[in-house]
């Protein structure tokens, strides 16, 4: 396995850690909805996973704006596909926060790394 995939897996590891626990702690801390849990665990790992990932997994310069702002755009995607997730697997499956994490936990990071290689990070 290349070293960088392995550095991405390392932080988007961490950051999936922050996210989950942090939608799971606010869920069961406070009267929300599991769409505001989840927004809460997503926004607790988008800066943890920018620097992580700019400086560890792609060596790059964290100074530079379009390199920041395609980030902010991959994660807003990231927030719309984790959110329709959690919609999909509690509001129309009828399973638990805790499935629908589970499913956001694989296929989000996933779909990142190949976004984040291929370009917000390409000049890296």
């Amino acid at each position: 396995m290349p070293a960088r995939l392995l550095r991405f897996a390392g932080i988007g590891g961490i950051a999936t850690l922050v996210h989950v626990l942090t939608a799971l702690g606010v869920a069961a801390a406070l009267p929300v909805s599991a769409q505001m849990a989840n927004v809460a665990g997503f926004g607790a790992a988008v800066t943890f996973s920018y620097l992580g990932h700019a400086r560890v997994t792609f060596g790059a310069d964290l100074r530079s704006g379009r390199q920041f702002l395609r980030f902010v755009a991959l994660a807003v995607l990231g927030l719309l596909a984790s959110s329709g997730t959690v919609w999909l697997v509690t509001a129309r499956l009828g399973l638990g926060l805790a499935v629908a994490m589970a499913v956001v936990a694989v296929a989000v990071p996933l779909a990142s790394y190949l976004a984040m290689r291929i370009w917000v990070f390409r000049a890296a």
